[in-house]
């Protein structure tokens, strides 16, 4: 009997509403997405949601969850925005309305914040606002005018007596630094001095640094505000800068090609640094191991052939001294819709009408988290040794032996004899300590979430001993790089629970 089911079809897949990703301002406990219909505040790791709000047809730029609090920064953008995109509104998600506004001549680009400051980034100027505690309010501290700015960027310090602040300078590759008063919970910001002008800039700028020679695409800072990262719009290095002497402190390598990058996360101490591009690659750095240990450590296991090439080092473009990544890992492309096959089930000689989506489509943020790893398993109590076996047999032999010696001279030197045994035994018995329970570590790990509605969970993977890699022609100056670890991959965005 022949069966007759109808064609199989194949939908697209609902496009992701994320707009954009931003993690709190503190640190990277939460993130926000702004979408086409709201927004949606997520815990990072685990990864849940706190908090939606749906608004159809009300869409964003930009969500900045304020620390912990239930403060929130809205921006409105296209396609149908929620909010004009020329104000700031300020969110109360316990009362679910807004609570402050700030309106500004121009679209809003980008914004920062800390527990007692806000940044506002427009085209051409970084305006400080002042975040009052108590009712005080909220007041503008001054401005500063910067080269265009058209994608926002800014870094700000957000760690407990912090200070720094940074923004593209007047010229296009500058970096102007600028010291805020350091940040500190226990006394809330006062109201300004009546003699107060907000139209001028209220703290001086510490330095200026000639970062690179376009203009910057990228900008972050450690959360204690000691090192500043930039990056330029060839995308090809990432330079580390000391925020106190403005000194280069490391030159990295993401590749040879141009990229754009999406995103700079340090690691909490500034102890490593990763970078997200369109190439759909995210690159980690070691920024305490000093590049005189790489290659002293290098050398130890470089082939004969390495050697051969390093004398060659000196003489080479400075493209061969810079650092390359020591881990990486590589993002899954998108899945193609079924209108973007190459070819149509129903006729399989017509092709179709695109082609198949690429993760230069995507767009990648990076963040650092703290993971337990649950302690190893307890050792096992080591059994007895057959020598300890065979020596408890002899003198429980001996001691049998001397009962039956004494047995006919009374009770007492039996007892002493039984005593002494029961002694011995428990000595032997107790002679093994079992060594402490381990206790739970800490791992840094990254979170990649990307506007796809991806969420990756990576650890750093080492190096195999006794590998190195055998450089090319092309790649005489790349050190060795492992690939990162997959933990966890989860999706987020959609409308059915997530």
């Amino acid at each position: 009997m022949a069966l007759h089911l109808p064609a199989h079809t194949l939908a697209d897949e609902a496009r992701s509403p994320i707009l954009r990703v931003s993690f709190n301002s503190s640190g990277s406990s939460s993130f926000a997405t702004a979408t086409t219909e709201g927004w949606v505040v997520y815990r990072t790791e685990p990864l849940e949601v706190l908090s939606r709000r749906e608004f159809p047809n009300g869409s964003l730029r930009i969500v900045l969850p304020l620390e912990q609090s239930n403060l929130l920064f809205l921006v409105g953008g296209p396609p149908s925005p929620l909010y004009p995109p020329n104000k700031v509104l300020f969110w109360d998600d316990k009362l679910g309305r807004t609570v402050a506004e700030l309106e500004f001549r121009e679209d809003v680009r980008g914004l920062a914040a800390r527990r007692d400051r806000l940044v506002v980034v427009l085209r051409r100027r970084v305006i400080v606002f002042v975040l009052g505690k108590g009712g005080v309010g909220v007041w503008r501290e001054g401005f500063y005018e910067t080269t265009p700015n058209p994608t926002g960027l800014v870094a700000l310090a957000t760690e407990e007596g912090s200070s720094l602040l940074a923004f593209p300078g007047r010229q296009a590759g500058q970096v102007q630094l600028v010291r805020l008063p350091p940040l500190d919970s226990s006394y809330p910001p006062l109201p300004p001095a009546p003699s107060h002008d907000p139209s001028t800039t209220p703290f001086p700028s510490v330095s200026i640094i000639l970062a690179h020679t376009t203009p910057l695409s990228a900008l972050s800072t450690t959360p204690s505000g000691s090192m500043l990262a930039t990056a330029s719009s060839k995308g090809t290095l990432v330079r580390v800068w000391d925020a106190q002497s403005s000194h280069l402190v490391k030159e990295l390598r993401r590749g040879t090609d141009s990229a754009e990058i999406f995103g700079i996360a340090f690691r909490k101490d500034g102890g490593a640094l990763c970078v997200s591009s369109d190439k759909g690659t995210v690159h980690v750095w070691d920024l305490t191991t000093t590049r005189d240990e790489k290659r002293k450590a290098e050398a130890e296991s470089e082939s004969p052939r390495q050697k051969q090439f390093d004398i060659l080092k000196p003489y080479l473009p400075k493209y061969f001294s810079s650092e390359w990544s020591h881990s990486q890992f590589r993002l899954p492309p998108p899945a193609p819709p079924a209108s973007r096959l190459p070819f149509s089930l129903s006729n399989p000689s017509e092709p179709g009408r695109a082609a198949t989506p690429t993760i230069e489509d995507d767009i990648c943020i990076c963040a650092w988290i703290e993971v337990e790893r649950p302690p190893p398993p307890p050792p096992a109590i080591p059994a007895p040794s057959p020598t300890m076996q065979r020596t408890d047999s002899r003198e429980s032999r001996r001691g049998k032996e001397r009962e039956r010696t004494d047995s006919g001279g009374g009770g007492g030197g039996k007892e002493n004899l039984r005593r002494q045994y029961q002694q011995q035994q428990r000595r032997s018995s107790s002679s093994y300590t079992p060594p402490p329970l381990p206790m739970p570590t800490k791992e840094s790990q990254i979170v990649a979430v990307t506007h796809s509605g991806g969420w990756f969970r990576i650890s750093l993977g080492a190096q195999p001993e006794g590998t190195a890699a055998v450089p090319s022609v092309v790649g005489l100056g790349k050190d060795s790089t492992s690939d990162c670890r997959l933990e966890e991959y989860r999706r987020f965005g959609n409308k059915d629970g997530w």
